[in-house]
């Protein structure tokens, strides 16, 4: 009996501690269970938390750091003077926040004749300050072309003698448009002159924004040998709320303040605008030191003014046709 007894208390001992293994099993398992439950909940607690303290951070950003106003100040102000004949209306801002990013989308405006047309429609997306993504879809039957060139430029310098023009296809395309259409015309000079001294000399068509001579337009290239595009103001009273010319006392200061503003942002106005290099401190100073003068214009109006206008030879140089609208003049 005793090897009987033995083999009996053998089997209870391995049966208790089969027992103990599952409990412990077991144990192991709500363990486990639990530290899941435990890492799922905090998980879903920080995504929680992380959503609004991003936005929270996010806000706090574009009120002290780099201020929507100010992205949103340098995106309108260097289009105003970077894309000739345009505007913007203030009520055509659309902003909107995503963690550590703003979108930033409104669109552009050209006067043809005495209507305001769409020109242009932007989507700026910023991270942070800085702009990571630029769409522009246009409305324009005639586009300037994205990427300037040393040659294909609308307004050209009267010192620029390196293009070869044919001035006289822009002439005729001109002057076979229908009389009851309003044109958007560019319009280069034999010299360089003040914005009043066009006024006098173009009495029937509306001047509505002037190209600067800046001391690169000659080549087209800066010091550093980057292509340069124009830059210049609008010449009209501009009413919209949101423009910098409205109830400007002189739009020729008002341009070398935006300039000047402009200048601490030029990486990011940079990018913003068609131009791909401004080469602002040059051109800033080259002004400060000979003052504002025009080398070409965007004027507008009916077709056979603005052909009349073209026709003195002696002050006009070239000449390149924009939009083209039916009538809507009303002088």
């Amino acid at each position: 009996m005793d090897d009987y007894e033995k083999l009996i208390a053998s089997s209870k001992a391995e049966i208790a501690n089969v027992k103990d293994q599952s409990k412990f099993q077991k144990a192991i398992k709500r363990t486990i269970f639990t530290s899941k439950s435990k890492l799922i909940f905090s998980t879903l607690t920080m995504i929680l938390l992380i959503v609004p303290i991003s936005f929270m951070l996010t806000l706090m950003y574009y009120a002290f750091g780099t201020s929507s106003q100010t992205l949103m100040d340098v995106a309108s102000k260097t289009l105003y003077v970077t894309e000739p004949n345009t505007s913007l209306e203030e009520i055509e801002f659309d902003m909107s926040f995503t963690p550590f990013s703003m979108k930033l989308a409104f669109e552009q405006y050209k006067r043809i004749g005495e209507e305001d047309y769409k020109a242009n429609a932007y989507d700026l997306s910023f991270f942070l300050g800085s702009l990571s993504k630029k769409e522009v879809t246009t409305s324009l039957e005639r586009v300037a072309p994205k990427h300037p060139t040393e040659t294909n430029p609308w307004l050209i310098h009267p010192e620029n003698r390196n293009l070869m023009l044919d001035a006289g296809r822009e002439w005729r395309v001109l002057d076979g448009l229908p009389d009851e259409t309003v044109v958007e015309a560019y319009i280069s000079f034999y010299d360089l002159m003040t914005v009043k001294e066009v006024e006098d000399a173009m009495p029937n068509v509306d001047v509505v924004w002037a190209a600067v001579d800046t001391g690169v337009e000659k080549t087209n290239l800066s010091k550093d040998g980057g292509v340069v595009s124009p830059i210049g103001y609008p010449v009209q009273r501009d009413d919209s709320t949101w423009s910098p010319f409205r109830n400007a006392a002189s739009n020729e200061e008002v341009f070398t303040d935006i300039l000047k503003t402009i200048e601490k942002h030029e990486e990011l106005a940079t990018v913003i605008s068609s131009a791909k290099n401004l080469a602002l401190p040059e051109r800033i100073a080259y002004i400060n030191k000979h003052g504002v003068k025009t080398y070409g214009v965007v004027v507008t109006g009916p077709k056979k003014d603005v052909l009349a206008s073209v026709e003195n030879r002696n002050i006009v140089r070239y000449l390149k046709v924009g939009e083209v609208k039916l009538w809507n003049w009303s002088r």
